[in-house]
């Protein structure tokens, strides 16, 4: 108990609010009768129709917890971008959602018969009736759970993005198999090599967790859930990799792998954190240093994947 509480805290302090935050709320009944809820920001800025990025939650958090924290509120302007952040889907009454229904088969969303992948078709919907989007250009980020279930999108709904930036996350075993991507999209993911939650090689999520703070189930290694990708985009070869001079001496440094001979306008990117644990890096883990180990300050991850998509080196 004393655990989950200390984790609901961290969730909530890690950093003090964005200034001039502006996200607004909103709320929608799906096909299969339930309401769901999310945040909205659009940029004052921009030309129409506009790109979408949604950006997905980890365990005990929410989309307010990131939009206050993770950054995107400061760049969505600059990029001229809009920027929705759902919540996975929280009974009445109920305190904490019941997590993304990422295919693990483990956790209470896919006991209850959540699908996530129907919601997200629904929710690019929803926010296309109230501002004109850019189809071709959607694409969904997320962190841990978030992150599988950014996966579990690009394996299952590839028409409906262009790309997808999983953080500190992996394609679950259990949906391996059968993860073939309809259509080739971009795709960067940023994992920490030393993550002791979401093991970088593959395995058993939170292996050193107990059960009642952490769903568990099985996840592929990183640079095999990218290899998926790959294969769909028809990319020719092994990776080029590089490491990254380290600004700061945390520790750390980004081993940097890109496909290459890819789908026209397709890029894969891995970006490997040697030393990092199971954070949204530059920001402190929200279950700490000692059970997530380091984040890096070498990396600022929601401009990274802002960049990776709409940057002037994707066009």
């Amino acid at each position: 108990m004393k655990f989950r509480v200390l984790l609901l805290l961290l969730a909530a302090l890690v950093l003090a609010p964005v200034a001039g935050w502006a996200a607004t709320d909103h709320d929608f009944r799906t096909v299969d009768g339930r309401i769901r809820h999310y945040l909205l920001t659009v940029p004052t800025v921009g030309k129409a129709p506009l790109p979408l990025v949604v950006v997905l939650h980890g365990t005990y958090g929410d989309g307010e917890k990131m939009a206050r924290h993770l950054g995107f509120e400061a760049l969505a302007g600059r990029y001229g971008v809009v920027i929705a952040y759902p919540d996975a889907y929280r009974p009445a009454g109920a305190r904490q959602t019941l997590r993304w229904n990422d295919g693990r088969g483990t956790l209470e969303s896919s006991a209850a018969g959540i699908d996530d992948v129907a919601f997200m078709r629904a929710l690019v919907d929803d926010i296309a009736g109230r501002v004109p989007l850019d189809r071709a250009r959607v694409f969904v980020a997320g962190a841990s759970n978030g992150g599988m279930m950014a996966y579990r999108i690009g394996c299952e709904a590839a028409d409906l993005v262009a790309g997808i930036a999983p953080v500190i996350g992996a394609i679950p075993l259990p949906i391996a198999p059968d993860c073939r991507p309809s259509r080739p999209i971009s795709v960067l993911a940023v994992n920490g090599m030393e993550d002791p939650i979401v093991p970088f090689a593959g395995g058993l999520v939170c292996a050193h967790v107990a059960r009642a703070f952490c769903e568990r189930g099985e996840v592929i290694g990183a640079g095999a859930s990218l290899a998926r990708f790959a294969t769909a985009a028809g990319c020719r070869g092994w990776p080029a990799e590089r490491v990254e001079p380290p600004r700061v001496a945390d520790g750390t440094r980004i081993r940097r792998v890109d496909y290459q001979g890819c789908a026209p306008g397709v890029r894969l990117r891995g970006l490997w954190i040697e030393g990092g644990g199971h954070a949204w890096p530059p920001l402190p883990s929200q279950i700490g240093k000692r059970r997530a180990g380091i984040s890096t300050a070498n990396l600022n991850t929601a401009e990274v994947i802002l960049d990776f998509f709409l940057g002037p080196s994707a066009r």
